[in-house]
């Protein structure tokens, strides 16, 4: 299934740090989820005009899987969140407010072993269902952005921003691919959202900056300056 392989691809970026060594015994990310595609399918609700889907998804876990998603709980949170998101967009289905994930340790569970409840929760007072996105026409543009590498102070190359995820790595198949030691295989990501042009980092081993601030995740404005190891990539619009 594409978007549990999109989902994989993406945590890859984790394997250079605890991602391989924590993940080798126990409930796998990858079996959350399928269980999260699983309950959306099982659960939904049918509307006069849409069809909606559960968006809080709380796993429960035994003690010691508890203890190793806690290590990287913020980023495997945020791309089981994603996957909700991929999943409603590639059927059609409405989400009611935005997607939630959290786990939750439970001491009468054997490692391996977990439990999952979903739900349908609106979103704060005054916030909008959140529908499937319509399908984008061919012949429509969409915002062109770009990064340019900065070398030695000049521009250099040019990485189109023509995607709506496009992977930052050393890896020759990356869509912005670099060839510097101190980037990670799979070291950041930029996606299309709302018209932003969001930069997350994968859980790389040396970080990644802009404007020389860490960032976990940032919506990128003109101008801004990517830094992934000793490569420095400028963000520009238009």
């Amino acid at each position: 299934m594409g978007i549990l392989n999109d989902f994989e691809r993406r945590l890859e970026g984790l394997i250079e740090g605890v991602f391989t060594k924590a993940f080798r015994t126990g409930v796998h990310p990858r079996e959350l989820a399928n269980r999260i595609l699983r309950e959306m399918e099982a659960n939904k609700t049918v509307g006069v005009r849409q069809v909606w889907v559960p968006n809080r998804f709380v796993f429960r876990l035994a003690p010691a899987d508890h203890e190793r998603f806690s290590q990287t709980e913020k980023v495997l949170r945020r791309e089981l969140e994603q996957v909700v998101r991929d999943g409603a967009a590639e059927r059609g289905w409405g989400l009611v407010g935005p997607p939630e994930v959290s786990f939750e340790r439970d001491d009468s569970l054997q490692q391996g072993a977990y439990g999952c409840e979903a739900a349908l929760v609106e979103g704060p007072t005054g916030s909008v269902p959140l529908p499937a996105p319509a399908p984008a026409e061919p012949s429509q543009t969409t915002d062109e952005a770009r990064l340019i590498q900065i070398e030695r102070g000049k521009p250099g190359k040019v990485f189109e921003l023509s995607k709506d995820r496009v992977i930052i790595g050393r890896l020759p198949e990356s869509d912005v691919s670099v060839n510097d030691p101190g980037i990670s295989r799979r070291h950041a990501e930029i996606r299309r959202q709302d018209g932003d042009f969001l930069l997350v980092d994968l859980g790389s081993t040396n970080g990644t900056r802009v404007n020389e601030a860490p960032i976990g995740e940032r919506v990128l404005e003109e101008g801004d300056r990517i830094t992934v190891g000793r490569t420095v990539l400028e963000f520009r619009r238009g």
